[in-house]
This record gives C-alpha cells, sequence and structure tokens, in this order.
C-alpha cells in the first residue's frame, strides 16, 4: 500500500498552483516527491504566467496601438490567457488538497526540467 500524503503535504501542494506562493513549498525543507511534482508544475505555471503577461505587454504597445484591430487582439489574448492560466491553477489546486498527482496539460515537459528534489526517506 502507498504511503498516505499527509494534510500538511496537500496544502503545500495546493499553494504551488497560487502563483508566487510556490515559493513557499519550494523553500520547505522536506519534500516528498508528492510536494516536489507540485513544485515543479507550479513553478512552471508561474513561468509561463511571466512569460505570457511579457508577450502580451509587448503584444499591447506594438499591435495594441491599431484603432480597433489591435484593441480586440489584445483584449481577446487577456481573454484566452487569464481563461488557461486560471483553469490550470483551479485543477492543480484541486488535486493537490485531493492528494492526486496530475501532469500540467501542454507544460508537463517544462515542469519535468525543473530540478526540484524530494528529501531522503526518513
Amino acid at each position: 500500500m502507498e504511503n498516505p500524503i499527509s494534510i500538511r503535504d496537500r496544502w503545500l501542494g495546493a499553494l504551488c498552483y497560487l502563483s508566487v506562493l510556490v515559493f513557499v513549498p519550494l523553500l520547505s525543507t522536506t519534500k516528498t516527491d508528492f510536494l516536489a511534482r507540485h513544485s515543479r508544475q507550479g513553478f512552471a505555471l508561474l513561468f509561463i504566467e511571466v512569460v505570457g503577461v511579457f508577450f502580451i505587454w509587448i503584444v499591447d504597445v506594438t499591435l495594441g496601438r491599431l484603432p480597433l484591430l489591435g484593441f480586440l487582439l489584445v483584449i481577446a489574448l487577456r481573454l484566452v490567457f487569464f481563461l488557461f492560466v486560471l483553469s490550470m491553477s483551479v485543477m492543480g489546486f484541486t488535486k493537490a488538497i485531493f492528494g492526486e498527482t496530475w501532469r500540467l496539460p501542454y507544460l508537463d515537459e517544462l515542469a519535468d526540467r525543473i530540478p526540484v528534489h524530494e528529501s531522503p526517506s526518513q
């Protein structure tokens, strides 16, 4: 039988999907495989948030200056990006609270490259 996941790990795993709060579990001294997995995914999601906001800002200051088309383009990009990040955060938060491990759609390969190591077993 698999080790049950502690309430502490579940809540720390859920924190990983709340933007910059991912650093709380990342700086935790003890990390199980469950918490390390959610930490990697939460950090990958934060990275995508930062890159996406920067990209949308660039589009806004360039193409966004077009009278109507630019405005509509920026609004559509912001909406799609916000809904994507929100849905990934809600899914990750929910899965972590219920003690489930999952893979972030489209971001799992990026998350696998982040070097978060589990603490040695006791």
